[in-house]
């Protein structure tokens, strides 16, 4: 009856992933905090899209682990599974500047990793909501009451 937009689900997911990424910044479980520094030792290898593609997905898998929240994990997995489910443009962050994208997970995980859940929003919010947000504004895209 109310479609939504890939946009509005774009838009949802960014959301997600920064409350994901605060929360698990509260982990204090030692083989998962070790797991998130062995795979930000692999950021340096993401070159391509392809590449920043698979590390985002284990990144968002083991902040699933370390989170355990189950309800929250679901939505998310709806909300993703529902946007990648849609014809989506392409959002060339990565092509147009990789370094900084390295560098912003780089900022993410690092606070994630020093227990510093306020720093992680921060960082989330600003290497990864603000790059949606300049996307959806950029598009006019209609999602509404994005700020």
């Amino acid at each position: 009856m109310n479609p939504a937009s890939y946009e509005e689900a774009l838009d949802v997911t960014s959301l997600l992933f920064n409350e994901l990424a605060t929360a698990a910044a509260r982990c204090t479980e030692p083989r998962l905090r070790a797991q998130l520094s062995v795979l930000a030792e692999r950021l340096p290898e993401c070159s391509t899209m392809s590449d920043c593609g698979r590390f985002e997905v284990e990144f968002q898998e083991l902040l699933f682990r370390m989170v355990r929240r189950p309800l929250f994990e679901m939505l998310t997995r709806v909300t993703l599974q529902y946007s990648t489910g849609h014809a989506a443009p392409q959002i060339s962050v990565f092509d147009e500047d990789g370094p900084s994208w390295r560098d912003g997970r780089k900022r993410i995980i690092a606070a994630i990793l020093a227990n510093d859940a306020e720093l992680t929003r921060f960082e989330a919010n600003r290497q990864n909501r603000a790059v949606i947000i300049a996307y959806l504004n950029g598009r006019g895209s209609g999602a509404g009451g994005i700020g």
